[in-house]
C-alpha cells in the first residue's frame, strides 16, 4: 500500500448494466492520455461464481446493476456511485487528492 500502487477504477455489473460498462469504457479509450498520467487501472467485474469474492469484498448490492468504484493509492475506496462517472468528474476528484497533488507538483 504504497505510493506505487496504481489508482484502480472498479467496475461491478450484471447483465442490465452492459450497457451503462460499455459507455463507460468507452469515456475511459476516449480520454486515454489523462487516465495513464494519472495511473489509473481499469477492472471490470460481471456478476458471476468466478467473481462473487470480489462482489462481496466490496460490498456490492443485489440491485445494483452497475457500480463504479474508485480505489486511491492508499488501497483506500475513495468514491462510489451507480452512475455513469464522465471523465472530468473522475480527474477532478483525482485531481483534488493530497497524493495526486503532490505528484503535479514534483513534475
Amino acid at each position: 500500500m504504497t505510493a506505487d500502487q496504481q489508482r484502480q477504477v472498479l467496475l461491478f455489473y450484471k447483465n442490465d448494466g452492459e450497457v451503462l460498462l460499455k459507455k463507460q469504457l468507452m469515456e475511459f479509450e476516449k480520454n486515454e492520455d489523462g487516465m495513464k498520467e494519472r495511473d489509473i487501472k481499469v477492472m471490470s467485474f460481471r456478476q458471476s461464481s468466478e467473481n462473487a469474492d470480489q462482489f462481496k469484498k466490496w460490498k456490492i448490492k443485489e440491485v445494483d446493476s452497475f457500480t463504479f468504484i474508485l480505489i486511491g493509492r492508499d488501497g483506500g475506496e475513495k468514491y462510489r456511485t451507480q452512475s455513469f462517472v464522465p471523465h472530468q468528474d473522475l480527474f477532478g476528484k483525482i485531481d483534488a487528492m493530497p497524493m495526486r497533488r503532490s505528484e503535479v507538483g514534483k513534475n
